[in-house]
């Protein structure tokens, strides 16, 4: 189970404009202020949260980004899903054919693996990150800039 740091910046988008859903709609330049990540990354991540229906772009004077939905109602997987490819377990093939009942049981331990990690993105919610993320205001961590890592679902033309 591996999330690329996609999931991270979406996260972090959608961390800052949850409390602002009732005011003013987001600016990609507000949002971009906020993040620590290379802005050519925000229009791809603002783009797949849109499309996975997390955030509403609204287009001209006073447009923006807000969420579509209630901090209560998005999941971590919903998060996941709409920037990354869903969990998937690994699956590996025998190379002897005697090695076929030990592969399958490595295979059912991934596929236990990856069904309880998915239930866990999908307990955890947007507004439970809210909480997380206020109880550490104040302390500072060391964040740098890095592209989004190969193997996504997602691609620059996606």
């Amino acid at each position: 189970m591996k999330l690329t740091r996609s999931v991270s910046y979406a996260i972090g988008i959608l961390l800052q404009v949850a409390p602002a859903s009732s005011d003013a709609p987001f600016t990609a330049a507000r949002i971009a202020k906020g993040c620590r990540f290379p802005p050519r990354f925000l229009y791809r991540i603002l783009r797949w949260l849109v499309d996975a229906k997390l955030l509403g772009g609204i287009s001209g004077p006073g447009g923006g980004y807000r969420l579509l939905r209630s901090p209560r109602s998005i999941t971590l997987l919903d998060i996941v899903t709409a920037v990354d490819a869903p969990p998937e377990p690994t699956h590996l093939d025998p190379v002897r054919v005697s090695q076929r009942a030990a592969i399958e049981k490595v295979n059912q331990i991934c596929e236990a693996a990856t069904s309880r990690f998915t239930a866990d993105l999908r307990r955890i919610k947007l507004s439970d990150l809210q909480t997380a993320s206020k109880g550490n205001r104040g302390k500072k961590t060391a964040a740098r800039p890095v592209a989004a890592k190969k193997g996504a679902r997602r691609t620059a033309n996606s």
